[in-house]
């Protein structure tokens, strides 16, 4: 049986297939291609399936912490909506993706410094136990 982990992927997968088969149905029936606007590419591309999965096993798993799994969802959709940014067409889209990008990557420091002073203050506490036990 595979682990809850894979499982969720593979659902992620599912569903990031079902909406690019209904944004084609979309666009051959009227025309337009949602596609276009990089809010919707940003929800297609990044929402489903790699922030959908982390959030739900940030959830119930366990294994590995809540913040690592927040921490790489944080890193990776501010890193697509700041890339994105770039090619957006219209000032409102360039807007929605501007602010996104900066407050996911705002996140994705604060998150990345707390880990960083925790791992130093683990250390400290160590190396402070070896010190005093003779």
């Amino acid at each position: 049986m595979s682990s809850r982990e894979n499982r969720a992927i593979l659902a992620a997968f599912g569903l990031f297939v079902l909406a690019l088969a209904g944004l084609s149905v979309l666009e051959e029936r009227w025309g337009h291609a949602a596609t276009e606007s990089p809010v919707v590419e940003l929800l297609v591309l990044v929402g489903i399936p790699i922030v959908l999965p982390q959030l739900y096993l940030a959830r119930t798993d366990g294994e590995i912490p809540t913040r690592s799994r927040l921490w790489l969802v944080a890193g990776v959709s501010g890193l697509y909506a700041l890339q994105a940014e770039g090619a957006a067409g219209r000032s409102r889209d360039l807007l929605v993706l501007g602010v996104a990008g900066a407050a996911l990557a705002l996140a994705f420091w604060y998150e990345a410094r707390g880990a960083y002073r925790r791992s130093v203050g683990d250390e400290d506490a160590t190396d402070a136990s070896r010190v005093e036990s003779p």
